[in-house]
């Protein structure tokens, strides 16, 4: 893949990302807002003024797409191409977990089982984790899931003083105290957490 085709590419992903921040503002009723770029002095990008709403959008696209990537790897068919090309096309190996290219993009497309992936836990790699800025103390955070039950185990990276992660301290402290042992309760959470 030459240069020309990587920055086009780039291109296309920067636009549907914008994209999705138009899509966020028309159909789930958020504004943009102006947030400074961190380490650019003067320079700024928009955001929107609801993250949630960004959520709900992307989930909307990633839905269209799933539906146009389906409806065009038919229409390759229909015009002559093989499921191996279609495989191709989606930057399948050749082989797949016992699956040849061509099994593997029927099994995606058509049976709606994607590929396994190749990274993170479920590939026996350490498990995924998250990077972002808290707007409360402007830390970055790494953020590794909502699996364990101690926040300073979840969200690492808060400034000590940070009034977000107090208030998370806070509240488990409060949970923990309801358990008959305390921190030990582990196994507290199955029946009580849903209320």
């Amino acid at each position: 893949m030459s240069a020309l085709q990587v920055s086009r590419r780039e291109q296309a992903a920067w636009s549907t990302r914008e994209h999705v921040r138009r899509v966020a503002v028309t159909a789930f009723d958020t504004t943009e807002r102006q947030e400074p770029i961190e380490g650019f002095h003067g320079l700024s990008r928009p955001v929107l003024a609801d993250p949630l709403a960004g959520v709900r959008a992307g989930r909307l696209v990633a839905e269209v797409a799933s539906g146009a990537l389906r409806e065009w790897a038919l229409r390759a068919r229909g015009a002559g191409h093989s499921w191996d090309a279609v495989g191709d096309a989606l930057e399948l190996p050749t082989a797949q977990e016992g699956s040849a290219r061509d099994e593997a993009a029927w099994e995606w497309l058509i049976e709606h089982r994607p590929p396994p992936p190749t990274t993170g836990a479920a590939a026996g790699m350490p498990p995924a984790s998250a990077v972002w800025t808290c707007t409360t103390c402007r830390a970055r955070v790494r953020d590794s899931g909502p699996f364990a039950p101690h926040p300073d185990d979840r969200e690492q990276g808060h400034e000590h003083d940070c009034a977000r992660r107090a208030a998370a301290l806070e509240a488990w402290q409060r949970h923990a105290g309801d358990g008959e042992d305390g921190e030990d309760d582990e196994g507290g959470d199955e029946g009580g957490s849903d209320a």
